[in-house]
């Protein structure tokens, strides 16, 4: 299965991650359907919904002061046989229709039942999607946050092709941390809900040709003149081919490749606090591949 990631207005301009709008997929002129039952704002309208396995997603919009004095908000409301369990505001957006979207789906096999998916978009350049699955559990019908992440809100898949979907972003980490946004690659992130917790499954041997092949697209969309030189793509290739198993022979490649000599280094908090709030002794001069190994040992991409 082919890895589909959601992205933001301005991140078609992202050559590195080489994401794929959500239905961008055609066959025969015409947009692929969503992969699970779906529903989102037609053009004009002010309300949608759709049901499956007895369960009825309603999506609507209107104003809640609570959450934001002058934008609409869009709100999720699931039924089970006409009573209403659950009742989800998501992000207040700038834009004229607040963008959202409601899937049903198996996403939490320990639960009874299937899940609602429910993401809405803040708008923006870069930021922001807002992911929630609502599910059914000991105290009834409840809110399971996920997160917020970089794009349009379309990350829900089944990639392992078991019938129970997880949710398929990028990590948010690597997109400003040594570059521009557009010019940062970021591994892939596999997230699944289990008995109620959201759990980071990327490293689970089931996913390793998925993580295999985000590392070929980035590869593959990687600009040969500048790929050594780019300390924005440099990061995300090295934490993803820690994800595809190859991670030390990536830094000895990037370490091979980068120029020191013009590296005039940049002053680092070991300690990771933000370098204003960084105490003196905890601050150093550190080059490119030292920051790297750095961040990469702090966000869980050891090398």
């Amino acid at each position: 299965m082919a890895i589909r990631i959601g992205i933001g207005a301005l991140a078609l301009a992202v050559l590195w991650l080489a994401m794929v709008p959500a239905g961008a997929a055609e066959t025969d002129g015409e947009s692929a359907p969503p992969p699970f039952p779906t529903t989102d704002f037609a053009e004009g309208a002010r309300e949608a919904s759709v049901t499956d396995s007895g369960i009825t997603a309603r999506l609507f919009y209107e104003r809640r002061p609570k959450i934001d004095k002058t934008l609409d908000v869009p709100v999720l409301q699931v039924t089970i046989g006409g009573r209403m369990v659950l009742d989800e505001a998501g992000l207040a957006s700038g834009m004229e229709v607040p963008a959202a979207t409601a899937s049903i789906a198996e996403i939490d096999p320990y639960r009874v039942g299937k899940e609602v998916y429910f993401s809405s978009y803040s708008g923006g350049a870069h930021c922001c999607s807002r992911v929630v699955v609502a599910e059914s559990g000991p105290k009834g019908w409840t809110p399971i946050e996920v997160g917020s992440f970089d794009g349009d809100g379309d990350y829900l898949q089944d990639l392992d092709d078991d019938g129970v979907a997880e949710i398929v972003t990028t990590d948010n980490a690597f997109l400003y941390a040594f570059d521009c946004y557009a010019c940062s690659a970021a591994p892939l992130v596999i997230r699944s809900v289990r008995d109620g917790k959201v759990i980071d499954v990327s490293a689970e041997p089931r996913f390793a040709k998925h993580q295999r092949d985000w590392l070929s697209e980035l590869e593959a969309n990687a600009d040969p003149e500048t790929r050594w030189s780019s300390p924005g793509f440099l990061a995300g290739w090295v934490a993803q081919s820690v994800r595809a198993g190859s991670g030390p022979a990536a830094f000895e490649a990037l370490l091979d490749h980068w120029d020191l000599a013009a590296d005039a280094g940049e002053e680092t908090c070991l300690s990771g606090d933000d370098l204003d709030a960084c105490p003196k002794r905890d601050r150093k001069l550190l080059k490119f591949p030292d920051r790297l190994k750095l961040f990469l040992n702090r966000h869980g991409y050891a090398v």
